[in-house]
């Protein structure tokens, strides 16, 4: 062996060893150029045709004479996996569930909160006689607003603050929108003048400002202000606490058929509850109700011994039946 190789021509090999060069790279190139398993392509690959030239080396086909030229390039990808991206499916659990139901229910309450189907735009009144549905629902401060937010106990709270002329109150909501006031006004009985303004009181002494048209009262001028009448505290704070004893009231309509026709009840706060006499001088009777018809027995035979004797008095007291007086 080691004769023939010696014998060999050196050109001879190297030729041969080039031709071996030559076919190991063709043989790479077709293994890596047609790989359908790591390259997907539209349709499969057309195999390129080559030929050999008499010493071994490879040429490239002559391309054919065409209008178009059409080029035929081979790459490789080497080991390169092509892959389709990935798509994640959410897995619905528990906490979707909360969370659905969580939306759901704030859409249903904004709804409710926000449609004209329950906002209250009046409310049903009865029983008021003096006072208007107007001023009522101004009082109310739910108008315009949802159902959800009407307490009864707070409307009827707030008209009673607003309008001391009435005595009672009852509020009722009802979906989807309807607000139901039944109203009682008190009855007034007495218009009590102080300081150039008029108010009237009920029986119960409350004071409240005139409206409408009420017929005939007693008219009481004061001078001052009562004594402060003693609440009790179990009173429900809603209510405006009177202004005058419920006992003075009592006086007053006690008084007031025996004064003089076209006078006016007195109030003094120091002799209590008289009248201004025709003949020029005040009466007091005090400002309880004990003893009225006495102490009107008692007054007339007092004018009646003054009269006799030629007095002209200015002030007759009384107001205590064991030690009247007159000035």
């Amino acid at each position: 062996m080691t004769r023939t190789k010696q014998n060999t021509p050196r050109s001879e090999l190297v030729r041969q060893r080039r031709t071996q060069q030559t076919q190991q790279r063709l043989t790479q190139t077709r293994k890596t150029v047609y790989r359908p398993e790591m390259v997907y392509l539209p349709v499969p690959p057309r195999p390129v045709k080559q030929t050999r030239t008499p010493q071994g080396k490879a040429t490239r086909p002559a391309a054919k004479k065409s209008r178009r030229q059409r080029y035929d390039i081979a790459f490789s990808m080497g080991r390169t996996d092509v892959r389709t991206p990935g798509i994640a499916i959410p897995q619905f659990g528990p906490r979707w569930l909360s969370g659905l139901l969580c939306a759901a229910l704030i859409f249903v309450l904004y709804s409710l909160w926000t449609s004209a189907t329950f906002m209250v735009s009046g409310a049903e009144i009865s029983g008021n006689q003096r006072l208007g549905e107007t001023e009522i629902n101004a009082a109310l401060r739910v108008i315009g607003q949802p159902i959800f937010m009407a307490v009864p106990a707070q409307l009827a709270a707030n008209l009673l603050a607003d309008y001391p002329d009435l005595s009672s109150v009852e509020v009722h909501a009802t979906f989807p929108n309807r607000i139901i006031v039944n109203v009682v006004e008190r009855t007034p009985l007495i218009a009590w003048y102080q300081n150039g303004t008029m108010a009237w009181l009920d029986a119960q002494g409350v004071a409240f400002p005139p409206r409408g048209q009420p017929g005939n009262l007693i008219s009481v001028v004061a001078n001052g202000d009562p004594p402060p009448v003693q609440v009790d505290p179990a009173q429900s704070t809603s209510q405006k606490p009177p202004f005058l004893d419920p006992g003075m009231v009592q006086v007053i309509t006690v008084l007031h058929p025996h004064i003089p026709s076209g006078a006016s009840l007195l109030y003094d706060t120091q002799y209590g509850l008289g009248w201004q006499d025709m003949h020029g001088w005040q009466v007091y009777f005090g400002q309880n109700s004990n003893d009225i018809p006495m102490k009107l027995k008692v007054y007339q035979a007092i004018v009646d011994r003054l009269t006799n004797q030629g007095i002209r008095p200015a002030l007759i007291s009384v107001e205590y039946l064991e030690t009247p007086f007159y000035k």
